[in-house]
């Protein structure tokens, strides 16, 4: 475990003026000494401020925010299931064209990870793969922004996985979700250039809550890394409008 403050960059954003999920659970990770590391984010992370990270008696740390508990992090374990078959690099790209909400302005269309238009962005954009409405994919070409030494940072890698494990229902249906816990496990750092494929699907749906997996592949179908993902859908309903209208 690694204590000391940490800081998530003001241009790393999911929904407008706090942290993308991805990367502040990836930044988190990087402070546990496991392959496979568990973040649960408490509430949203803000960015351009010191956050303090102390460790543990789980073995991981906690990250708090003047005080308040914002993310918990510990080794973790992915679930054990069966994957569906990988998209193919130009079926992610379908899937992308596919995304309902191209084009309309909400509350995460600026997200750093999956806003399309987004000019300093990583155009991870998820959507229904053609034929298969309950799995999402997004084609990720690893762009210099976000890699060092030519790889991809590892944070990144983290934030590639996270809007495309967003529940496909709760896309095509508008309903508004923010990530709870996020479990990942990531086997390499792709190269810059390097065309991937990121894949999910929704294993459980109960009430509010969605469980959903995502994998990244590379060009020879090799899984380059995996995650399990908590989905919460917002509780009110003033929030969910925004995803659903022009704002």
């Amino acid at each position: 475990m690694s204590p000391g403050p940490l800081q998530i960059d003001g241009h790393l954003n999911g929904p407008r003026r706090t942290a993308n999920g991805g990367f502040a659970a990836g930044t988190i990770a990087t402070r546990v000494d496991s392959d496979t590391v568990t973040v649960v984010l408490r509430r949203p992370i803000r960015m351009s401020v010191p956050l303090e990270v102390s460790s543990a008696p789980s073995g991981g740390v906690v990250v708090r925010d003047e005080g308040a508990l914002v993310a918990e992090a510990r080794p973790g374990r992915l679930v054990a299931s069966a994957d569906p078959p990988a998209p193919t690099f130009d079926d992610a790209r379908r899937a992308l064209e596919a995304h309902p909400l191209i084009g309309v302005r909400h509350a995460l269309s600026d997200c750093v990870v999956c806003g399309p238009a987004r000019a300093d962005g990583m155009h991870v954009t998820p959507g229904p793969v053609p034929g298969r409405p309950e799995v999402l994919a997004a084609p990720w070409v690893v762009g210099a922004r976000y890699a060092h030494a030519g790889m991809a940072d590892f944070p990144a890698v983290w934030a590639a996985m996270d809007c495309p494990s967003f529940p496909a229902a709760a896309l095509r249906e508008r309903v508004m979700c923010v990530l709870g816990t996020m479990t990942a496990r990531v086997e390499r750092r792709p190269f810059v250039g390097e065309p991937l494929v990121v894949y999910a699907w929704t294993r459980e749906h109960h009430g509010r809550r969605y469980e959903t997996s995502v994998v990244m592949v590379d060009a020879g179908g090799a899984q380059i890394a995996r995650a399990d993902s908590t989905w919460i859908a917002v509780k009110h309903q003033h929030l969910v409008r925004l995803f659903r209208h022009l704002v």
